[in-house]
This record gives structure tokens, C-alpha cells and sequence, in this order.
């Protein structure tokens, strides 16, 4: 990996390659962005530049030093580098323990410690202090990388302590040249998934090797579709069957999140290039002409708060119980009521 083999993110490696070559390193920094947009890439192109033997001037690694290539390995194996990820759904005190004891420790390759916490808005409470004891009196030589999808997650004594770094969404474009020239995608197909991903690699990367998407596409489709028709006990039965579908519970609703963007886009009078799911061009003004500018804006709410609520660990069936009920409601109004 280098600098230049990472896609997107023009800004946030100008800003590191900067600070790496004018020696103006913070002793933290916070990247906040969406899952799959570089936030790992460019954290561990850091530590490996950081750590390089023979940096380059430009603030770029050398790729050939003993500590490059060890930072290269898969899985790394410099030691003066830690990744901490959750330990299941949360980043525990343990984990942070052992980082506080490595991080105080002079660096034994490199030419600093750098440890990269992925996941910060998921440190328990007794973690989180952990990591402000560090941030409050970090070591000259150490240098933290905190990693964020939910910037509200995140202890704001820490964001204080942090520079922070924005990853916003990647290029529809990018991703989809991306897909071509890495997966050997066709054209119509990449630019598909590239769109489904929302400006993420990594989240277009697992869709082309997930054979549940094009069913999810349909189920979350029929579902949209036949809204106004379902009573309460149809709702609870389809509630109780997204809730069994836990691994998959996100993603369903990504791609309810996707049709109604759609719908909305088309009501609003938009281009129809911004539709995601151009190959279904028919379903979507059909979604459009049904519930119009209100009901859409009224269901994209519901999710919205719904995929908040349970990234707060919310009761999950109640919460889908809720979304589905709201979401009927919203259909029946529009239903009842001229399409704007």
C-alpha cells in the first residue's frame, strides 16, 4: 500500500502528508467518516510512514526498510503499531489496558508508537477513560488514531483532545472505476453497486460477493409496495421476520433508505441520473406517484430514526414494530390524500 494506492480522500492525505514532512504531527487525531470510505487505509499508511527507516521527502514511506515491510504483513507485524477493534459488540477496558501499558513504552523498531483505535464510538465507558488518561498525557513519541463512523458516539472530552479528520463519501464515479478495474465488473453493473454503496468501497466490495442483495432489493421492494395494504397483524409478522434477520437488519434497511431516495428524487422533479436503481426505473416512479414528496419524506424519517435507534441498542423488534406502523401510517395518508 501507498499514498497514491489509495482511492479518494484527497484532503485527508494532503493534511497527513503535510504534517508527516513539516514535522507538525497532532498527538491525535479523529477520522470520521461512513464504513468503507479509507479511514483504516489511510490510518495504517500513516503509522507506516510514521514508523518508516527511510521516509521519503515528499511524506511518503520508502516501501523497502525492515519497518515498511513489517508493516506490510498481513496480519501487520511491527511492534510498535496496535489496532484495537471491538472485542464482539464493544471495545473493552481490558483491551485499553493493555494499550496504555505498550503506549507508554518507548518505541523498540520504529520511529514512533502509533496505536489505531477502530470503532471509538464503541469503547465502554471504562475504555473510553482509558484512552482520555492517554490522550490527556500522551508520550512525545506516540502518536493516536481514533477511527469513527458515529462522531456522537464518541465521548466529547475526547473529540476535544482529537484533530479531526473528515472522510466524507467516495465518488459514485471512483467507486464504480474502482469495481471495474479491481473486480473486472462490467460498466452498467458497477456503476449499480457503486450506487447501492453510497460512496464506499469496502461497502460496494462486499455487496458484489453478497448473493442476498439482489433479494433484499426485491423483499424491501415489495414491501414498499404493498404498504397500504398491510394491517397491523401483517405488519408485526414482517417486523418479526426483518428482526430474525439480524446480521442482515442494516442492510435491509439501507436499501429501503435506497427506494425511497429514489421515489423521492423523481417527485421532487430531480434528474433521473441520480437515480440509484436506474435498471428499475418503472418501480420507482411507481413508488413516487404513490406516496409523493409527504409520504416518502415521511418514511425516510422513520427509517432514519429507526437505524439510530438501534445503533444506540435499542430493543430491536420493538423498534421495527414501530418503524412498520409509522411507515403504514405514512402510506394510508398519502393513499387518502392528493400526491404532491
Amino acid at each position: 500500500m501507498s499514498w497514491a494506492a489509495i482511492k479518494g480522500q484527497p484532503l485527508a492525505i494532503r493534511l497527513l502528508r503535510q504534517a508527516v514532512t513539516t514535522n507538525k504531527m497532532a498527538h491525535a487525531y479523529l477520522f470520521v467518516g461512513p464504513p468503507g470510505v479509507g479511514k483504516r487505509l489511510v490510518a495504517l499508511e500513516l503509522a507506516r510512514t510514521l514508523n518508516c527507516l527511510s521516509p521519503r521527502p515528499d511524506g511518503s514511506a520508502c516501501d523497502t526498510c525492515v519497518s515498511c515491510r513489517k508493516m506490510s504483513a498481513d496480519p501487520i507485524t511491527h511492534p510498535d503499531v496496535r489496532v484495537v477493534e471491538p472485542d464482539g459488540r464493544f471495545i473493552k477496558t481490558d483491551q485499553m489496558r493493555e494499550l496504555q501499558a505498550e503506549m507508554y513504552a518507548r518505541p523498540t523498531e520504529g520511529r514512533a508508537r502509533v496505536a489505531i483505535i477502530d470503532g471509538a464510538e464503541r469503547m465502554n465507558p471504562e475504555a473510553g477513560n482509558r484512552v482520555l488518561k492517554l490522550l490527556e498525557e500522551p508520550p512525545p513519541y506516540a502518536v493516536f488514531v481514533l477511527l469513527t463512523q458515529n462522531l456522537s458516539g464518541v465521548l466529547q472530552t475526547i473529540i476535544s483532545r482529537c484533530q479531526i479528520v473528515n472522510f466524507p463519501p467516495l465518488a459514485i464515479d471512483d467507486v464504480a472505476a474502482f469495481l471495474r478495474e479491481d473486480r473486472q465488473l462490467d460498466g452498467g453493473v458497477a456503476r449499480l453497486y457503486a450506487s447501492l454503496s453510497g460512496g464506499s468501497i469496502g461497502r460496494a466490495v462486499e455487496m458484489v460477493g453478497d448473493p442476498g442483495l439482489s433479494q433484499r432489493r426485491e423483499e424491501t421492494f415489495d414491501l414498499l409496495g404493498r404498504l397500504y395494504d398491510l394491517d397491523d397483524v401483517d405488519l408485526m409478522a414482517r417486523a418479526e421476520t426483518l428482526e430474525k434477520q439480524k446480521d442482515e437488519l442494516d442492510a435491509h434497511l439501507e436499501m429501503l433508505t435506497v427506494w425511497l431516495r429514489d421515489a423521492l428524487v423523481l417527485s421532487e422533479g430531480a434528474p433521473a441520473s441520480l437515480v440509484v436503481n436506474a435498471d428499475r426505473m418503472g418501480q420507482v416512479r411507481t413508488l413516487s406517484s404513490r406516496y409523493g414528496t409527504v409520504g416518502l419524506l415521511a418514511m425516510l424519517e422513520a427509517v432514519a430514526e429507526t437505524r439510530g435507534h438501534l445503533m444506540r441498542n435499542a430493543n430491536a423488534r420493538l423498534t421495527l414494530d414501530v418503524l412498520l406502523l409509522r411507515m403504514n401510517q405514512a402510506a394510508r395518508t398519502a393513499a387518502a390524500s392528493p400526491v404532491t
